[in-house]
């Protein structure tokens, strides 16, 4: 039967992103995930990602941090998946990550205004907000092959909804930058986006 896909699922949840630059002509100064995680060989959970500075050594003061509430599967996402993102594999700070494991997460959702994910950490004293705005794009729905994907080892499927604007707060202060407007799956979109039903499956 067409449209019927058998084999392995490695996860299937939501993962949106939102990328920054301070310069529209230089490299982006910041890069965040989220995930939220319905089903995987690790289980459920949620984490966030965020890497300041993200292809340099840094100083030390950068925001480098991967919380969770399941630190086996934010350890897999990392090493199996976000590094073999595009913008994610010359990364360098993403060998430099503060993983932290007691993440409290909190989801405020007035789609398609506004939606905030964020989480706080209490041993660590961080909290850390992801914030979408304004998604009035159509969705675009999208169903890559495995030559098409960025691991080239899985098939994907996702529903993307752009935002207009987004920012990443930690601690209150937002990340230097703003999102640009770049080629996304055929059309023109900012760079910050939901990402809703990712599901990455390895077909037999």
């Amino acid at each position: 039967m067409t449209g019927i896909k058998t084999g392995t699922l490695d996860w299937t949840g939501d993962n949106p992103f939102i990328y920054l630059k301070t310069d529209p002509d230089q490299e982006w100064s910041s890069l965040s995930l989220y995930f939220r995680i319905a089903s995987s060989a690790h289980g459920s959970g949620q984490a966030i990602l965020v890497l300041d500075n993200p292809y340099e050594e840094g100083s030390g003061e950068e925001t480098r941090l991967l919380i969770t509430n399941n630190k086996p599967l934010a350890d897999y996402l990392v090493s199996d998946f976000v590094r073999y993102f595009g913008l994610f594999r010359k990364a360098v700070a993403l060998d430099k990550l503060k993983v932290i494991d007691d993440g409290v997460f909190n989801t405020v959702n007035r789609f398609p205004e506004i939606v905030i994910e964020s989480v706080e950490s209490a041993s660590a004293g961080v909290k850390v907000e992801m914030e979408w705005h304004q998604m009035t794009q159509p969705a675009i729905c999208v169903d890559l092959p495995q030559s098409e994907t960025q691991t080239q080892k899985h098939e994907m499927m996702c529903v993307f909804h752009p935002a207009q604007r987004a920012r990443v707060l930690v601690n209150g202060v937002p990340l230097a930058g703003n999102t640009i407007e770049r080629d996304f799956n055929g059309t023109r979109a900012q760079s910050a986006s939901l990402a809703n039903s990712e599901t990455w499956v390895r077909v037999a």
